[in-house]
């Protein structure tokens, strides 16, 4: 059973509910940029303590400098991993016959709920990852959309995604069969 019923409405049934795949979750490509970029800065880091060695600086200084900038250069190559594997386990989405369901967090939790009749467009997307594991991600479009590039009063893009889900065009079938319905209630039809 979805960890996601408690919040269900009277007459509200869960349609579909699900967790996102694991690796495809965790190792998304936005965070390859962030593992290249701290890549980088710990060969530099390297290459400044051993020439600090070369030269022969006191032990002490190269020691102090190592260690700052090798876990600053470690920080920035697992940071985002670790952050996404510790928000997979309070992840899940569902789909029910009023709304979609997403929950995700840390420590806390962020829930949300988007009625049906505010989606205007579902799509999926696949990256590199996605195509090895089977997955994909479905994206809702609602009424209250920031576009992709521009963001909400709060600094960030903001819009209803299902990450890393199983036989994504199933799953956006599904969803788009139910908002269609929805739309055809609430015009009355």
């Amino acid at each position: 059973m979805s960890q996601l019923s408690r919040y269900l409405r009277r007459d509200e049934k869960i349609l579909w509910s699900g967790k996102p795949d694991l690796i495809p979750f965790v190792f998304s490509a936005g965070y390859a940029l962030f593992s290249i970029l701290g890549l980088v800065w710990l060969v530099f880091a390297f290459f400044m303590l051993f020439n600090m060695a070369s030269l022969g600086a006191p032990f002490l200084p190269i020691v102090l400098f190592g260690l700052f900038f090798t876990l600053i250069g470690i920080s920035i190559v697992l940071g985002p991993f670790l952050v996404e594997l510790l928000r997979y386990r309070n992840t899940e989405y569902a789909i029910t016959n009023q709304r979609l369901i997403t929950q995700t967090g840390i420590i806390g939790l962020d829930t949300r709920f988007v009625e049906l009749d505010k989606i205007q467009e579902v799509y999926v997307t696949v990256g590199f990852l996605d195509k090895i594991y089977g997955t994909g991600s479905i994206i809702a479009v609602t009424a209250g959309y920031v576009p992709v590039g521009t963001t909400s009063p709060y600094g960030m893009v903001m819009r209803p995604a299902f990450k890393a889900v199983k036989n994504p065009y199933e799953v956006q079938k599904l969803l788009q069969e139910v908002v269609k319905k929805s739309d055809s209630r609430s015009r009355g039809t």
